[in-house]
């Protein structure tokens, strides 16, 4: 018993030294490649808050409904950030997508090339409807 016992520390700390020499290596590797230009985070952050505003304007200007017919999903992602899109009226579909060439093409290329983080969120399965006389998302 006391033999099993042995071996089985003697192999855990082997193991977690494997472990730490895999980590200090992995360390050293990540601090010689890590980029040294500094990122203006709030420059990056008010292009973000322009392209999430301009969006959120035409979507209140095109959400207006009679039935659920009349309400579709957009892709407003934008290369400023991934978005989960917007319910809008048929009518905004391509004002919309105007928009969002518009911004990738001014707003978010100075994002871009600032080296601005930018992700996607992740998505509830939704479909569009008008609920109030309003186009919005309802849960599948």
């Amino acid at each position: 018993m006391k033999t099993n016992r042995i071996r089985l520390g003697i192999s855990a700390l082997f193991a977690m030294a494997s472990f730490g020499l895999a980590i200090a290596g992995f360390t050293d590797t990540m601090e010689r490649t890590e980029d040294t230009g500094e990122v203006d985070w709030k420059a990056c952050q008010q292009r973000y808050a322009h392209a999430s505003s301009q969006v959120e304007r035409v979507r209140a200007a095109y959400r207006a409904c009679a039935t659920d017919n009349d309400c579709v999903i957009v892709d407003t992602s934008t290369d400023c950030g991934g978005t989960c899109g917007e319910v809008v009226n048929r009518a905004g579909v391509q004002q919309m997508r105007r928009l969002i060439l518009h911004l990738n093409a001014t707003v978010c290329r100075e994002h871009r090339m600032m080296d601005c983080p930018s992700g996607a969120p992740a998505c509830l399965a939704s479909r569009p409807v008008c609920a109030g006389g309003a186009c919005t998302f309802a849960p599948l």
